[in-house]
């Protein structure tokens, strides 16, 4: 693959990641149909807000069990699933409007919901991931185009709706379940992690290779993985295995110690790094997160902050209405 068409794959795989990020940002547009769903289904305050609680539940509730699948089977099964979910939990909200109220009970509208949030959960994060493996250098900026699309797909959709069909609340549905359907259908094709080229490296002389083959054990404790080579004049250099390439099932962590562009640089590039090195590259994930104090912080700090969020955005369209 040349340069440039590498790089043109990687620029396509972000704008499919952008793309399926409009369509799992859907699960905030409640507000804009939910209180003519309550009002057309007989459905109290209380239980219009139950609706959009359990699509909430399936968005964040399912980030767990969609993470493990994207890293284990790739992004693309989980767009596909994601966007299966988001269609037909619409859908079924589409018909449920159309049929009128007692067609379907409350708790299988429930359950439709929480089918729209697990599904824009998986579809986003194999998005987000693809465009993270894609540009290893430059992941807050290759990220943060499907993190605004994911933020203003409710917008979208609903300028759409409102252009193209005005006070349908039943053609904004099919619109949701269409539109989410289409756009992690069709983008899926463009959604591709491509492996990284690396630099090319002059060949050494015959003179380099007889130098570079006397080697020197050293007392570090990384040596099973680093080799110094001893030049001629007695200095040494150390060489660092290769990388692993990354694919569609590679960890977001990297492992890699070469400096990059977004990296902390060491102090003193010429010197070995030692307990910065490690905590450069702390890697602590599973049950070992609930020993961090930190973890609890960004927990609470999270569930506060994003907990007033999602109450204002699910009854924003009620107060409106009062």
């Amino acid at each position: 693959m040349s340069e440039r068409t590498h790089i043109v794959t990687r620029v396509v795989s972000v704008i499919a990641a952008t793309v399926i990020s409009l369509a799992c940002g859907t699960n905030y547009a409640y507000s804009a149909w939910g209180p003519q769903f309550a009002e057309r289904m007989r459905f109290s305050s209380t239980q219009s807000n139950l609706i959009g609680t359990f699509g909430n539940l399936g968005m964040y509730g399912g980030g767990i069990p969609v993470g493990i699948l994207v890293d284990s089977k790739g992004p693309k099964p989980g767009v596909v699933l994601g966007g299966s979910l988001m269609g037909s939990g619409y859908f079924a909200m589409h018909r449920a409007f159309e049929s009128g109220p007692g067609s379907i009970a409350l708790p299988w509208l429930c359950f439709f919901a929480f089918l729209t949030g697990i599904g824009g959960a998986s579809a986003f994060s194999g998005s987000i991931k693809t465009s993270a493996l894609n540009w290893p250098t430059h992941r807050g900026t290759a990220t943060a185009f499907p993190l605004s699309a994911f933020g203003l797909g409710a917008f979208f959709f609903a300028f759409i709706s409102n252009v193209a069909f005005p006070d349908n609340t039943s053609s904004f549905l099919l619109l949701l379940s269409l539109g989410c359907l289409s756009f992690c259908y069709l983008s899926v094709a463009f959604l591709r992690v491509v492996p990284q080229t690396r630099p090319y490296t002059p060949v050494a002389t015959n003179e380099e290779r007889r130098s570079s083959n006397l080697l020197r054990r050293t007392k570090s404790k990384d040596d099973k993985t680093h080799h110094h080579n001893e030049e001629p004049d007695g200095s040494s250099k150390t060489v660092e295995p290769p990388d692993k390439i990354p694919d569609e099932t590679s960890s977001l962590m990297s492992r890699s110690s070469n400096s990059t562009p977004g990296d902390v640089p060491y102090a003193d590039d010429h010197t070995e790094p030692s307990a910065y090195h490690n905590s450069h590259h702390l890697d602590i994930r599973g049950f070992a997160l609930l020993k961090q104090t930190e973890f609890y912080q960004l927990w609470l700090l999270l569930g506060i902050l994003t907990g007033v969020g999602l109450m204002t955005i699910n009854n924003i369209g009620n107060d409106a209405s009062s």
